[in-house]
């Protein structure tokens, strides 16, 4: 018998009908039970997706930070690229290369011979025309190509390689040639040539030759180009007889040209003032070295001509300055280089920096900074033989040399950043131009020669300079107005405060910047006496409020609610600072002859500079008062409520029970706060860089200007080359600006954990 629709939905109704209630709700529960644990779930999930992202993210962040600062930290490369044996079979008196390391140079016995490289041919011959006869003796040349050639004949020839870049339809080629200049008679009696010393620069040429004995010769050229073309050239030569002990082995003449520095087999180095109007006051001993009777190898100032390098016979090599105060010019030691076993034979200098290689008599070579003293790596040649020449490239990538045997050499040199070392970064380095080590930022000057310094040390401690300013502006404001909101002020009130003071981080730190450098600066200079006594005027006039509130109720009498008092104090804090102002340009007239500035260098010698760490004090506090103010207040707020109605309870008063009961257990909040807030003021950009005068300093006077590694990096990495040293500097700086948050906050959260547990049984 078959069923009808009818009677389907009739039988349904009667089962629901038949079903108790209680199966019904069951029901209806589990599927909002269903529901919440997939919406708990999906929330789980995506805070667990976001969580991730931003921990991936940071690490991402942090690995391309490393991996722009770690090239800083490798070791250079050296790779021999080509060797020639019997390449020259002359002796030799110098060495050069161009900078593409198309064609190569030597200063041979017989002229200047070009080689095309790598396979050393021959290129074509360029003859000196000046020689004459004679044969080359002695020479001095630079990397530049710039040299002085010492004849047999008595004669100095100043000549300059050249190279000219030729562009073809698919390759460029490179030809030489030579500039020679006219020879000058520097021995009258004819003696050859064998000890040079010269520098040109700009326009002038000096140039010192040994005659023989105790005798030296010099001669500067200066040459005039007048507006028509016309060339004029003065020449002047003076002989000098030297107090000599033992034979003149090294000479080198200083970048002014004015001085010439003589090295000798005794181990004495004097100075010729060769422009001196009393030549009897003119030659000075200026240095000595190490033992009596070692001699001078060798004299060579670095790139720039300040820093001299004095190799000895015993292996020793040394850098000095010349010392301008000293009426004589007396050496000043700067550093002693890694000794060698062997006395040095050769040396070339850098162009591009304050490195240099030397070459010993055990057949190594060492590359050594000038500005560090430090020996950076050694290059291990054949046994038995030693260099006598050699040649860094123009662009510092090569390294060229000739040996004993005449064997030709030719490495590829991978050392990009030279200048950088963990001394460099964090020691005291003796710069150029100064008169003691000193840790110095500077990253960019206004000549070529001018040498870079990355000491990252002015940059930390203004990094800390600004934070320690801010803190001490911020965290008393911020932890006490916390305190006071939290535990006594009337709740409708602070519904009206704790957002206002929450909204000021919404306030962007440029705009901050902006108004502590333009607006803060200025104001705070004009009256600064009113600024230091409005703190004491304001909690004068806030006792007496407290005191007429004690005596005469006033809180009361104006309707106010208890924890309302507050309000009454709005008008006497701005008496304060009225009376402050006015107080303060009194005190400037009467006590400091109307200037406070003027008064403050006069008698404690303290500089005031207009943006200074207090106006980023208390800009950069502004920034951070709302962090640290709402993460306390919060957690002063979150204190279980049966601790305080326990200790009222018992009697302790409100003062009582928020000092001695709420305090202790809120530390852990407070703590953390403190410790974020640190971090933010330690990373602050904008601020730093538009309220400071932004000078790399270090002094902790509040009245000057620091420099942060935040602000230094915004301000330098536009205008950095990309893969330079200064660029990858600055990434090591950021890399630094992580670790210090990273390890505040890591401690901060530590110390949280350690106190939450120590009163989680309250």
């Amino acid at each position: 018998m078959s069923k009808t629709p009818s009677s389907d939905s009739s039988a349904e109704a009667t089962a629901q009908a038949s079903r108790p209630a209680s199966s019904i709700f069951d029901t209806t529960l589990s599927k909002a039970k269903l529901k919440r644990r997939l919406a708990d779930k999906i929330a789980s999930g995506v805070v667990t997706l976001g969580g991730t992202i931003i921990i991936f993210s940071i690490l991402a962040i942090l690995l391309v930070i490393v991996i722009e600062a770690l090239p800083l930290f490798q070791d250079p490369t050296v790779e021999l690229k080509e060797k020639k044996a019997g390449a020259v079979q002359e002796p030799t008196y110098g060495l050069g290369v161009d900078e593409y390391q198309k064609v190569a140079y030597v200063i041979g016995s017989e002229g200047i011979q070009f080689f095309n490289l790598p396979d050393w041919h021959p290129a074509d011959a360029i003859p000196l025309n000046q020689l004459q006869g004679a044969t080359i003796t002695g020479a001095a040349h630079s990397p530049n190509g710039a040299a002085a050639l010492g004849l047999s004949n008595g004669s100095v020839l100043p000549v300059t390689m050249a190279f000219d870049v030729v562009y073809g339809e698919d390759q460029k080629t490179v030809q030489p040639r030579l500039d020679e200049g006219d020879a000058l008679v520097m021995s009258e009696t004819g003696q050859p040539i064998t000890v040079v010393g010269f520098s040109k620069r700009e326009a002038q040429t000096t140039i010192a030759a040994g005659t023989g004995g105790n005798e030296i010769s010099t001669a500067q050229i200066k040459v005039k180009r007048s507006l028509m073309g016309g060339v004029k050239r003065k020449v002047k030569q003076a002989h000098w007889n030297l107090p000599v002990q033992g034979e003149i082995t090294a000479l080198a003449v200083d970048v002014s040209g004015n001085s010439v520095l003589v090295g000798t087999s005794s181990g004495q180095i004097l100075k010729v003032n060769i422009n001196s109007e009393d030549p009897k006051n003119a030659i000075f001993v200026v240095g000595a070295t190490a033992n009596s009777g070692v001699g001078v190898s060798f004299l060579n100032f670095l790139n720039g001509g300040y820093t001299l390098i004095v190799g000895d016979t015993e292996g020793r090599i040394k850098s000095y300055h010349l010392d301008k105060d000293h009426p004589a010019g007396k050496l000043k030691h700067i550093y002693e280089f890694d000794k060698n076993q062997s006395p040095p034979r050769a040396m070339t200098i850098s162009l591009r920096d304050k490195g240099f290689f030397t070459a010993s008599e055990d057949g190594s070579i060492e590359y050594r900074y000038g500005t560090t003293g430090e020996t950076q790596f050694s290059i291990d040649g054949s046994k038995g033989v030693y260099f006598t020449q050699l040649a860094l490239s123009p662009k510092n990538n090569a390294l060229l040399a000739l040996d004993t045997k005449g064997d030709f050499y030719h490495w590829d040199v991978d050392n990009p950043h030279p200048s950088i070392s963990l001394k460099g970064l964090f020691g005291k380095i003796w710069y150029e131009g100064h008169d003691e080590p000193k840790y110095i930022w500077q990253s960019t000057g206004g000549s070529d020669d001018f040498e870079s310094k990355y000491s990252l040390m002015p940059l930390i401690f203004g990094t800390m300079k600004g934070t320690f300013y801010a803190m001490v502006f911020a965290l008393p404001l911020a932890l006490l107005a916390a305190f006071y909101s939290s535990q006594f002020m009337h709740p409708r009130l602070n519904e009206i405060t704790k957002p206002a003071v929450e909204l000021m981080a919404t306030l962007p730190t440029v705009a901050l910047g902006f108004v502590g450098a333009l607006i803060v600066a200025p104001l705070l200079e004009k009256y600064f006496v009113g600024f230091v006594l409005f703190p004491l005027l304001a909690m004068l006039f806030a006792f007496l409020g407290w005191w007429s509130e004690r005596r005469w109720k006033l809180g009361q009498r104006c309707g106010l609610k208890p924890g309302m008092e507050m309000i009454l104090l709005f008008p006497l804090v701005l008496l304060g600072a009225v009376g402050s102002i006015y107080i303060g340009g009194q005190m400037e007239q009467g006590l400091m002859d109307g200037d406070f500035r003027y008064w403050l260098l006069e008698l404690f010698q303290i500089n005031y500079d207009q943006r200074n760490a207090l106006v980023v004090g208390i800009a950069m506090g502004f920034a951070i008062v709302p962090l640290i103010f709402t993460i306390a207040e919060d957690s002063l707020s979150n204190v279980p409520f049966h601790l305080r109605a326990g200790s009222l309870a018992l009697g302790a008063t409100p003062w009582q029970t928020a000092v001695k009961v709420i305090l202790p257990v809120a530390l852990p909040g407070i703590f953390s706060a403190v410790m974020i807030g640190f971090g933010r003021a330690v990373g602050e950009t904008m601020i730093v860089l538009m309220a400071t005068g932004n000078t790399p300093i270090m002094d902790w006077s509040v009245f000057n200007g620091f420099r942060a590694m935040s602000a230094n990096i915004a301000v330098e990495l536009p205008e950095a080359p990309e893969g330079g040293s200064l660029y990858r500097v600055l990434f090591l700086m950021a890399f630094l600006l992580f670790i210090i948050t990273f390890a505040t906050n890591t401690v901060a959260e530590l110390v949280r954990l350690k106190l939450r547990q120590k009163f989680k049984a309250l």
